[in-house]
Formats: C-alpha cells, sequence, structure tokens
C-alpha cells in the first residue's frame, strides 16, 4: 500500500476496545480511531473513511448492522468485521449478506482477531495512484471504477458524463477540442458534429464538480484545473 491503512474500531465496552486496540496496535502500523456508539462511527467514517472496520452489533444509538448498512451505502470496498457477545443466527446471516470479512464471537481470542484483521487486509482493493486522477483535496476520478468520488462518496453520472471526465483526466496538462469531446464521448464518426450537444455536457458536468474545475478557452477548447 502506497498510503497509511485507517482502522475504525467502534465498541461501547471502553475496556474491551481500549485492550484490543493495545494488541492491534504493536501488530499493525495503522492510523486507529474509536467510536463508542453506532452513530459517532457512522460521522467517524464519513470523515476519515477508513479501510477497516471493526464493529460490535450491540450499541447504543445505533447498532452495528445498522452502522454497516449506512457504510455499504457510500463504500462497497470498505473491508469489515463484526464483533457479538452472542451467537444469533439472523444478524449473523444479516451480517453476511453485509459482505462482512468476519464474524467474531465475545470474549474475543486475540489470535482470531488478528487473522481477522489479516483477511481484511489481504483483501483490499489496490490503491494504484496511476488510475486516480486528483481534481482536489476532497475530489478524485478513479479511472479503474469509473467513477467519480466527492468527499468519498460516489457521484451519480450519465455514462456520457464519465467519458468526457476520462477524457479530461487523460489529457489534464492539455486542451481538448470539442469536436474531439464529441467523437470520443459520443462514439458514432457518422453523426454531424454539434457544438452545443458538448457545451450542454460540460454544463452538466460542472454541476458535479468543484467551482472552476474545468476551463475553457476560445475556440470550443476545455481543461481540467491542474
Amino acid at each position: 500500500m502506497s498510503h497509511k491503512i485507517t482502522l475504525l474500531y467502534a465498541e461501547d465496552e471502553v475496556e474491551t476496545r481500549q485492550n484490543h486496540l493495545e494488541y492491534l496496535k504493536d501488530r499493525y502500523d495503522f492510523d486507529y480511531i474509536e467510536a463508542n456508539d453506532g452513530l459517532e462511527a457512522l460521522a467517524l467514517f464519513k470523515e476519515h473513511k477508513p479501510e477497516i472496520i471493526l464493529t460490535d452489533i450491540t450499541m447504543p444509538h445505533m447498532d452495528g448492522l445498522t452502522f454497516i448498512e449506512h457504510v455499504r451505502e457510500h463504500s462497497p470496498h470498505t473491508k469489515v468485521v463484526v464483533m457479538t457477545a452472542y451467537d444469533e443466527r439472523e444478524k449473523l446471516m444479516k451480517a453476511l449478506g453485509l459482505d462482512v470479512v468476519s464474524y467474531l464471537l465475545k470474549p474475543i481470542n486475540r489470535r482470531k482477531l488478528s487473522s481477522a484483521v489479516d483477511i481484511a487486509l489481504e483483501t483490499l482493493p489496490p490503491c494504484d495512484e496511476e488510475y486516480i486522477c486528483r481534481i482536489d483535496k476532497d475530489t478524485r476520478w478513479d479511472e479503474q471504477q469509473k467513477g467519480l468520488f466527492r468527499f468519498g462518496e460516489m457521484v451519480e453520472m450519465s455514462q456520457l458524463e464519465k467519458r468526457l471526465l476520462s477524457l479530461l483526466c487523460g489529457y489534464k496538462t492539455q486542451e481538448v477540442s470539442s469536436q474531439d469531446i464529441y467523437y470520443h464521448v459520443w462514439q458514432d464518426l457518422d453523426s454531424e458534429f454539434s457544438m452545443d450537444s458538448v457545451r450542454t455536457l460540460v454544463k452538466k458536468l460542472r454541476k458535479k464538480m468543484p467551482e472552476g474545475a474545468i476551463t475553457n478557452s476560445y475556440g470550443g477548447f476545455y481543461q481540467l484545473r491542474s
């Protein structure tokens, strides 16, 4: 990994959480974040975008499964390990449906805990900067996922908008003509070039981007702000 992994630990039993974190900190060079309940965990998840989450199921204000459901709305790739004091089949099946990597019963054996974290690490998707186009500190285009992310959340986009942004990212240091945009994005060499179609598409994409991210110059040329 080219960056430091962040792990969020959500557990309302402070002593249990601190004991487990003390053990994990001796084994893994992560950034660690702690939450006392599901609501706090969700707020910290949105702020820090951790790659790995350890969460208890039974917590005040918001239970662990509801917390994971919210996480999955924003991130299908975050690795989640759930912990519970009860062997409840219904909750186990629900957790598995939320794509958790492991389900640990309390009291948790430290070897099983580290094994679960190891699995989470091994199954993390690669973070290859070669495929990332950074637009500003909170916004990036991921060429592998074909997705625009703002503040850690994927922005809903049309296929035409995705093709346009992919093109602009590919030529980030250069201006791209409206004609090149038209034939690359619409992918129809037999159709008649339409400057208005390009302007309309750029306008739609700008609404989903940071202000001033797409610049234009006389003659219908566009470029991502560097």
